[in-house]
């Protein structure tokens, strides 16, 4: 149960990987051409795939424990977060950052959740 666990959270981290690409893609679109004529379907995917993800990542991570999943959380979260560059820009122009924050949640979690799982493995070697 522990192994397909922890395969179910690394697939977790390919999983938000998997649509990274696709939210650089609009980020870059959206940075040349501007706003006019670009639809958010892209963002709108890869936060389902970052949503789906985060899930799984958190908890498999959280159960199994596999030793080095925190760095990958940390990772993903951080390139979760920057493949949403050219809307962070905008956001902040439009003053609309609000609707930023709930896009780039999973990013956020994985980011927290990585950071938590570091902190339990360190408390549990230091037990030892």
């Amino acid at each position: 149960m522990r192994k397909a666990l922890r395969v179910v959270a690394w697939i977790g981290v390919g999983i938000i990987i998997l649509g990274t690409p696709l939210s650089f893609s609009f980020s870059s679109s959206l940075m040349s051409i501007g706003p006019m004529g670009i639809g958010v379907a892209w963002w709108g995917f890869t936060w389902i795939l970052g949503t789906l993800g985060t899930v799984l990542l958190l908890v498999g991570g959280f159960i199994a424990k596999p030793r080095y999943l925190w760095i990958g959380a940390i990772v993903v979260g951080l390139l979760y977060i920057s493949s949403f560059y050219g809307g962070i820009l905008w956001w902040v122009e439009t003053n609309k950052l609000a609707r930023g924050l709930a896009v780039s949640s999973p990013g956020l979690a994985c980011i927290i959740g990585g950071i938590v799982m570091w902190r339990l493995s360190r408390r549990s070697s230091e037990a030892i």
